[in-house]
């Protein structure tokens, strides 16, 4: 099965290997709620209020009908969560004693870290940065290339490396993408430009015009022409003329632009 195909699916059909492992084959348990904890590598950094609410009240009201993916660490009590800690989340708030878990033995940090990412991409729950941190993580963490990361989670290199890119994004862009203000398309616009404060006026620039991509990089486009335009001017100017725009700068409290004839 795809993974494509796999999407809404359960824990078998995002990962069948994982299920059918004849040597490390999984266990089916409850558990108590309090025996769980989060897990370390989990990419997910936001829990949407309003769909957390509608998921505890599911489970108030049905149980949990998909088991949590957990490990038994070597350094804690209890069990780690690979997959499955959002369920966990909502079990605690609807009141459950109790959640059924299945319980994956000899599991890796590497593992547990691309299990999680896995999951999370085939459910689609992650936003483009914390997909992009989940990336860097496996590359900086666990030293996978770009190529080994596109063919545990099913998607092209280039894709992986464009969302490595978001990484570089000033924090207020981050933020914006976050929030879906921008697209990983407007990002992209933003980080043609090579400094933080032209990324951030372009930023503000197509928030205050609510730019479409392609007006976004339109924008990118004019403003690096210009940009370099300007480049060149200063580069003909001989240093006399750069030494008066400096003192008439300076006098005048305003910057002074002197082009020669």
């Amino acid at each position: 099965m795809s993974k494509k195909n796999a999407l809404g699916k359960g824990l078998g059909a995002i990962f069948p290997d994982l299920m059918e492992d004849p040597v490390n084959k999984p266990h089916f348990a409850m558990c108590g709620i309090e025996e769980l904890s989060p897990n370390r590598f989990q990419p997910r950094r936001i829990f949407d209020e309003k769909e957390q609410k509608k998921l505890a009240d599911s489970i108030r009201e049905n149980g949990v009908l998909q088991p949590i993916l957990v490990r038994k660490p070597d350094d804690q009590p209890g069990y780690e969560i690979i997959a499955g800690e959002r369920r966990w989340r909502a079990a605690q708030a609807a009141g459950l004693q109790d959640v059924p878990i299945i319980i994956r033995q000899s599991t890796g940090d590497r593992d547990v870290a691309e299990l999680s990412l896995i999951e999370n991409i085939q459910r689609e729950e992650l936003n483009p940065i914390e997909e992009s941190e989940a990336y860097h993580t496996l590359i900086d963490r666990f030293h996978l290339s770009q190529e080994e990361v596109s063919s545990r989670v099913g998607k092209e290199r280039s894709t992986i490396a464009n969302a490595l890119r978001l990484l570089h994004l000033p924090d207020e862009a981050k933020d914006a993408l976050v929030r879906k203000e921008i697209t990983a398309g407007h990002a992209r616009a933003i980080l043609s430009f090579p400094s933080h404060t032209e990324q951030i006026a372009t930023l503000r620039e197509i928030m205050r015009k609510k730019l479409s991509v392609r007006e976004a990089e339109k924008l990118a486009q004019r403003l690096a022409s210009a940009k370099a335009k300007n480049n060149k001017e200063e580069a003909r100017k001989e240093p006399y003329i750069t030494d008066i725009e400096s003192k008439m700068s300076e006098y005048l409290m305003a910057k002074t632009n002197i082009k020669p004839l």
